[in-house]
């Protein structure tokens, strides 16, 4: 026997006095835990499933959907990377409890996550020109394969983007085409559309931003509230100017990112991801004729950035966000949050009407803020207006996720969830962040040509391939590169290659043996495995496909490593099934339902990344619809199962000839 005190000497975690207990023999681990009166906890989450047991006291468990009031004898089951607080209620006892934890892993099914409606966004691209493979691979298809993913809980999901017109890129785009602005961000908005339409990419919101109707009004409402809270304010600062006068901000400046020296435009910087003043550029240089600029003492609006710190510091422990954007958020809280300049001179964009700044316009980052507001008041949720509507769907009440590019990153994570906290709303939950794809070893750079354009690719490719091709080297977590040899040489293996090859071997064996799906017989060591290595796959790919781990490159690499694997697979049971004698062996008829499950499962899993397969797959196997259960779609045909009686599908090879003549400088 062994006597311990839970509660004394301890160790102080996430800012609860935590004693460890010992439980030798077992996969649990136990800790005696006491809040100080009046304290919370530190935001925080783990690999482990937690259980609190409370002993004393009055508090509460807080995790993203729900907050439960909790006293003694109450206990509270937090589930493993679920995000929670515990606070204490008294101001003049402690908070004491157990905590029990332990790592679940594999050791219960997955639990079917709550159906909550869910709105979608992809930053809206500039309109300066078509989308190329960098931009495709990043915010737009991705957000398209999670809509599809979640459609499959049954949950309303929206999935939105737009047109950022009032950028200056778009200025200096139409300059170089001898067009004006609107003409400029008309064509290319239209050009953008018809991208994604040809990738299958169906938008539900479409924010069109104007300068002087509804849409300005809307934004201009926001600012006011804004104002009148004092997070916005008036300031003379220096503003650098070309030789006749202009303000230069954004595309029209250039110089040394002040903080990682990197080359960086005005405003922020596209390497670190971190903001700038303008005038903090070190060695500036007018983009337009390269002089050297003046500097000028203007009157500019300001937005109090630094005051929502401490909101902030909370806000990135609980959002769900990769490493880099965390590290980011975290250096910038850490160095001191800047108040970001808001308005500046210009004659394109949304004017400002707040005193001493009509003569400027509003800053198209914070103007977006209020741009997916827009957006959201567009849905089918309750509220009596655009204001009411955006506010519901900014409540918490709806899951909110942004894609975007790393480069945009601080805007997504910092910037406006500190506009949304102002206004009472709740920021997005999730963040789908992308890094940057290379082309052959260098960087997409539309100025340098060093490109190839979405719909040429497409056309060479089709959607399903250009699709599949795009999230196989998705730049997720770390940039990546793309090459047209190693993608087509790709594609061609797995899909015209291995994948009809399985299709034509199981198509041809139910032929010869009754024409129908047979249930399992006997079990070799070789099926055992090959089914446990399915099995793994499989919940690979459900952790990649969820919302709080959501990898659409990941969901690729997993249907590529089961079509590899089904491929040997199918081709070692071709010993089992050569003879056509009836009836088939206990042991034959495993090697068949394996196969024709496998196929079941990949015409549920391309889904979301290739739909037309999925759907060719899905009449071949002669499924009533397209499968929307994941265990349903990973178990096997019932016996007697029938196929189509139509072909079965036959995929195509890509030209790798072709794809080659989309590279810049071929000839």
């Amino acid at each position: 026997m062994k006597k311990i005190n839970m509660f004394s000497p301890a160790k102080r975690f996430y800012n609860v006095d935590s004693r460890t207990v010992d439980l030798p023999g077992t996969d649990l681990n136990l800790m005696g835990c006491t809040l100080g009166p009046g304290e919370e906890s530190q935001p925080h989450n783990h690999f482990e499933d937690e259980l609190f047991i409370f002993t004393a006291g009055h508090g509460v468990v807080k995790t993203v959907q729900e907050t439960l009031e909790v006293r003694a004898g109450d206990a509270v089951h937090c589930q493993r990377f679920e995000p929670h607080t515990l606070r204490n209620l008294s101001d003049q006892h402690p908070l004491t409890f157990h905590s029990l934890y332990w790592d679940a892993g594999r050791s219960n099914a997955p639990a079917a996550a709550p159906v909550v409606d869910t709105l979608i966004y992809a930053t809206p691209p500039t309109p300066n020109g078509d989308l190329h493979l960098g931009h495709l691979s990043g915010p737009y298809i991705a957000g398209d394969v999670l809509k599809r993913v979640l459609g499959n809980t049954g949950a309303r999901v929206f999935y939105g983007s737009g047109r950022d017109d009032n950028q200056t890129y778009v200025v200096t785009c139409a300059t170089k085409e001898g067009i004006g602005p609107g003409a400029c961000a008309d064509h290319y908005a239209q050009a953008i559309r018809e991208t994604w339409q040809g990738y299958g990419i169906d938008m539900d919101v479409f924010i069109t931003p104007d300068t002087q109707g509804e849409y300005a009004d809307f934004v201009h409402h926001y600012l006011q509230r804004l104002h009148e809270q004092d997070v916005i304010y008036a300031k003379d600062t220096p503003v650098f100017v070309d030789d006749a006068g202009n303000a230069l901000h954004e595309a029209f400046i250039h110089g040394g990112c002040p903080h990682c020296g990197e080359s960086s435009d005005g405003n922020a910087c596209e390497a670190c991801g971190q903001p700038n003043q303008c005038t903090d550029l070190t060695q500036p240089r007018v983009k337009r004729d390269g002089h050297q600029p003046r500097l000028k003492i203007e009157t500019r609006l300001f937005f109090r950035l630094s005051a929502f710190a401490d909101e902030l510091l909370k806000y990135i422990q609980t959002a769900n966000m990769p490493a880099h954007v965390y590290q980011l958020c975290h250096t910038m809280l850490r160095q001191g949050l800047p108040d970001i300049c808001i308005s500046h001179r210009s004659d394109w964009g949304i004017r400002h009407r707040l005193p001493s700044v009509q003569d400027q316009v509003i800053y198209v980052w914070f103007e977006m803020a209020f741009g997916y507001l827009w957006g959201a008041s567009d849905l089918p949720v309750d509220g009596s207006d655009r204001f009411a509507r955006a506010e519901q769907c900014y409540s918490g009440a709806m899951d909110v996720v942004h894609c975007y590019g790393f480069d945009n990153a601080y805007y997504h994570t910092l910037l406006f969830p500190a506009i949304y906290l102002a206004l009472g709303l709740t920021p997005p939950r999730h963040h789908i962040v992308n890094e940057l794809l290379d082309l052959d070893g260098s960087k997409f750079s539309t100025s340098r040509r060093h490109l190839i354009w979405g719909r040429e690719f497409l056309a060479e490719a089709g959607s399903d391939y250009a699709r599949m091709a795009l999230m196989l080297t998705r730049p997720e977590g770390v940039r990546t590169n793309f090459t047209v040899d190693e993608i087509s040489e790709q594609l061609n293996d797995l899909f015209a290659q291995k994948l009809n090859g399985l299709i034509q071997r199981l198509d041809q064996c139910i032929a010869r043996h009754g024409g129908s799906v047979p249930e399992p017989g006997a079990w070799l060591s070789d099926q055992k495995t090959y089914h446990e290595e399915l099995c793994q796959w499989m919940d690979g790919y459900r952790q990649a496909a969820s919302i709080q781990s959501f990898s659409p490159r990941r969901m690729a690499e997993q249907v590529a490593h089961v079509i590899h694997r089904a491929s040997r697979f199918s081709a070692a049971q071709e010993h089992l099934l050569k003879s056509s004698a009836q009836p088939l062996s206990n042991h034959a008829r495993t090697a068949l339902a394996l196969q024709a499950m496998t196929l079941r499962w990949l015409a549920y899993a391309t889904y979301p990344l290739m739909p037309g397969i999925s759907q060719q797959l899905s009449e071949w196997l002669n499924l009533p619809g397209l499968e929307r259960d994941d265990v349903l779609a990973g178990s096997f045909f019932a016996g007697g199962h029938t196929l189509a009686s139509r072909p079965p599908v036959k995929l195509h090879s890509v030209s790798a000839q072709a794809l080659a003549r989309l590279m810049p400088g071929h000839v």
